[in-house]
């Protein structure tokens, strides 16, 4: 395979100009570029929103029959795309094809004067699709002949340098027969695995990753022997397996998180004595202890080096799609150490909202 990063990530959302407020006022993200019927994307709007190098989608549907009205009565709000930058599209979704995957759409080239693009998608689980992108110029336009460039004359933010990594949430006994699906579909290699129990509840984890690391995806499932909790809340509210989280990574974490939250995005609070641990744990990443209480940052290490990490409470009605900000100190890994401090701390946010088993599903949004 010759997709090596993230080019961009798909929404399908209910309204495509109050989704682009959110992200453009909270997360400091760009609208540049746009389409729709005039632009011959027929029955949807959408708008491409960037930040660094992180590109989101947002698509919202003009009429009830088209995929993202039937996405979002299924699934409210939520990624429909992780697409891959190939430098073979064509060739890539033939090899995936060959590999078992279910062809989506077949490769198509939109160019123009400004540039070329060669996309093609295949389906993973869900109504998750990959579409592998090839673009002869990466400066270049989003998708010619399709989206028209938007340019508000704004700078960049400087908050966010690029997705890290995505979180899945699967069904519980599907997380093997997932891994080898991207193993033989998008060759990606299954590069670490752990078993995790937060109280009662329990959970397996494993990751998979091309060799670059450009794109990785950890991938949990509930143990069906366990408690209930927030991965079978996301698989109800979600209608089954999707995205959970997308982590953004970032050079400066303690400015980044303050800038987030001074403009509305909220972070998950960690308890104080998860602080009072870090020494005893080794952990030094040069950032005062007072201030990583202040902003919820979790820090952790692994035998390469030590990363800062925070989560975002999710903005969605549903409590399904969250995110994350993660600056790594030559870590490779995703703070094993912290997933229980996560834990524990969005059960405390299900403990608040008092959510019944189940009505997560029947929200909407």
């Amino acid at each position: 395979m010759t997709a090596h990063s993230v080019d961009h990530v798909e929404f399908f959302v209910g309204d495509v100009n109050q989704a682009s407020h959110y992200y453009c006022s909270t997360y400091g993200f760009r609208v540049v570029a746009e389409a729709g019927p005039l632009t011959g994307l027929a029955g949807a709007r959408s708008l491409v929103l960037a930040h660094g190098g992180v590109r989101l989608v947002l698509t919202s549907a003009l009429h009830a029959d088209h995929a993202a009205s039937h996405f979002v009565r299924k699934h409210g709000d939520g990624i429909r795309d992780v697409a891959l930058r190939s430098t073979d599209a064509a060739g890539d979704f033939a090899r995936a094809v060959a590999a078992g995957a279910d062809p989506v759409a077949g490769p198509e080239t939109f160019e123009d004067a400004g540039g070329r693009v060669v996309r093609a998608t295949i389906a993973a689980t869900n109504d998750l699709v990959h579409t592998f992108v090839e673009r002869a110029d990466p400066a270049g336009p989003f998708l010619p002949q399709r989206y028209l460039p938007v340019d508000d004359g704004a700078a960049d933010a400087g908050l966010l340098r690029s997705i890290d990594h995505l979180a899945f949430v699967l069904r519980p006994g599907s997380l093997d027969t997932m891994v080898d699906f991207y193993g033989r579909a998008l060759g990606l290699k299954h590069t670490y695995d752990e078993y995790i129990v937060v109280g009662g509840q329990a959970m397996a984890s494993k990751v998979v990753q091309d060799e670059t690391r450009g794109i990785t995806f950890t991938m949990v499932e509930p143990d069906p022997t366990s408690d209930r909790g927030q991965l079978n809340d996301f698989l109800d509210g979600f209608d089954g397996p999707g995205v959970q989280h997308v982590a953004y990574a970032t050079d400066d974490i303690v400015t980044a998180a303050r800038e987030l939250r001074r403009s509305g995005v909220e972070l998950l609070n960690t308890p104080a004595g998860y602080y009072a641990s870090l020494a005893e744990r080794g952990i030094e990443v040069g950032v005062d202890p007072a201030v990583l209480q202040e902003l919820g940052l979790l820090a952790d290490r692994d035998e390469w080096g030590q990363l800062v990490q925070v989560f975002t409470r999710s903005p969605y009605a549903r409590r399904t799609v969250f995110f994350e900000l993660i600056q790594r100190l030559d870590a490779r890994t995703f703070g094993s150490g912290n997933i229980k401090a996560l834990y524990e701390a969005v059960e405390r946010e299900r403990a608040d909202n008092a959510v019944p088993a189940g009505a997560a599903a029947r929200a909407g949004g």
